[in-house]
């Protein structure tokens, strides 16, 4: 294991000890590594969100002339609210994917 030290305001560290307490982490070190494996987690569901969206764009063309967008700005307004989501849904259940 290797051994990383950090130095943090007062503050964060107090945010950090109320933590412990309320979420019952017997030390600061068990906290940020879980933490640490929180944001990874996300890190990694964003790439997957991101392949996701740049296939969507890229196979976007495929379906000229049928689209119901009529500017890339209606596109993408759809693409980042409604489509996205309704995509991401779709491509859960299909594939089993770990995306919010």
């Amino acid at each position: 294991m290797e051994s990383i030290c950090i130095r943090l305001d007062s503050s964060l560290s107090k945010k950090i000890d109320r933590g412990m307490k309320e979420f019952n982490y017997s030390t600061k070190t068990e906290l940020i590594r879980d933490a640490i494996r929180n944001k990874l987690k996300e890190f990694d569901e964003e790439r997957e969100k991101g392949k996701f969206l740049a296939a969507l764009n890229k196979y976007r063309g495929a379906f000229k002339g049928k689209s119901r967008f009529k500017t890339d700005e209606e596109w993408h307004d759809w693409r980042s609210n409604e489509g996205s989501k309704q995509a991401l849904e779709y491509y859960r259940k299909k594939f089993g994917l770990n995306l919010k």
